[in-house]
């Protein structure tokens, strides 16, 4: 049962702690931490620069943003444009890479409705990563060196952004916590609590 191939899928919230979580469980079990390697994947195979990506990755285009994309389709005479794909080209192509990943080896996905790429997984396990407003602030801030007015809106946003993207995606509310097989708060529990208790889950439903 041990060497069988399974997949940990880490759905979170901004400034939960869901990488850090990701990344012990990796180092635990000894198998891959898959977070930004999907982005950089799909980025390649369309010849782009992962930036190009980036600020799109988890959320829809804007209605500006579609306009834009519609208008590079239509070049001046003798210019090539860059590709710019669409959300759901973007998803699937990122849901196609997920997918590979499964079929070839163990691994913890973080992000990028992993768990809903992954649904027909037999030895799946799901985990769910919130944390209070207050401790998201304060990780957000310093993470990325703002002030706890510019996280907050960050955050804010940040969720606004992916639920939209999972209910247009996965027909599904991703705060649903029946959606997964663990939901931990990293407020109340710590990070190495949360990542033991995720740890214990998939010991305790893959039987390894």
């Amino acid at each position: 049962m041990g060497k069988q191939r399974y997949v940990v899928t880490i759905s979170h919230q901004l400034g939960c702690g869901g990488a850090y979580i990701g990344q012990k469980l990796s180092e635990e079990f000894n198998i891959p931490f898959v977070d930004r390697d999907i982005l950089k994947q799909v980025a390649d195979e369309l010849h782009l620069a992962e930036e190009d990506l980036e600020h799109r990755d988890g959320r829809l285009s804007s209605v500006w943003e579609k306009l834009t994309q519609q208008l590079y389709t239509v070049p001046a005479a003798g210019w090539i444009p860059q590709y710019h794909p669409s959300d759901k080209e973007l998803f699937y192509l990122e849901s196609e890479y997920i997918l590979k990943i499964a079929e070839k080896t163990s691994a913890v996905i973080l992000g990028r409705a992993g768990r809903y790429v992954l649904r027909e997984s037999p030895r799946h396990v799901k985990i769910f990563v919130t944390a209070e407003l207050p401790e998201r602030i304060e990780r957000v801030a310093s993470l990325f060196q703002i002030s706890k007015e510019a996280a907050k809106e960050k955050i804010e946003e940040n969720d606004r952004q992916r639920i939209a993207y999972n209910r247009a995606f996965t027909k599904s509310d991703r705060l649903d916590v029946r959606l997964y097989d663990l939901a931990v708060n990293t407020s109340s529990l710590g990070l190495d609590c949360a990542a033991h208790m995720a740890s214990e889950c998939i010991h305790a439903k893959l039987a390894i």
